[in-house]
């Protein structure tokens, strides 16, 4: 007779999936609810690699990811803050690196790819 595993939910299949992120890549794991913000240049999600900069929040929003397609422009300020629960609709696929510390990126796209690094590594 097998023994059922209790079903998860998404939240909670999510918070496994950081959690295992965040062991991989030897990071702290920081907590993310969907009230959090981030910055991100929708405009440019059509392109790849998908980016996302983990910063110290500079200002009183809190923000401290910063996602983006494609090749940074310099001196475009195109980034919009939205909800962690906004960026569920229109970028699932970053949920799971939100969790990283400061100082990681990742990089994805629609083939698989990923790539995670801490910018002093």
């Amino acid at each position: 007779m097998s023994k059922k595993s209790p079903q998860l939910s998404p939240l909670e299949e999510l918070i496994a999936e950081q959690k295992l992120l965040c062991e991989e890549f030897d990071s702290a794991y920081i907590q993310v609810s969907g009230d959090d913000v981030v910055a991100v240049a929708v405009q440019t999600l059509n392109k790849e690699p998908i980016v996302g900069i983990r910063k110290k929040p500079e200002t009183d929003e809190n923000i401290g990811w910063f996602i983006y397609g494609g090749e940074l422009e310099e001196g475009e300020d195109f980034f919009q803050t939205m909800t962690v629960r906004e960026l569920q609709d229109i970028l699932p696929e970053a949920l799971p690196y939100l969790a990283l510390a400061e100082g990681f990126r990742f990089m994805i796209d629609r083939e698989d790819y990923e790539d995670v690094w801490k910018e002093d590594q």
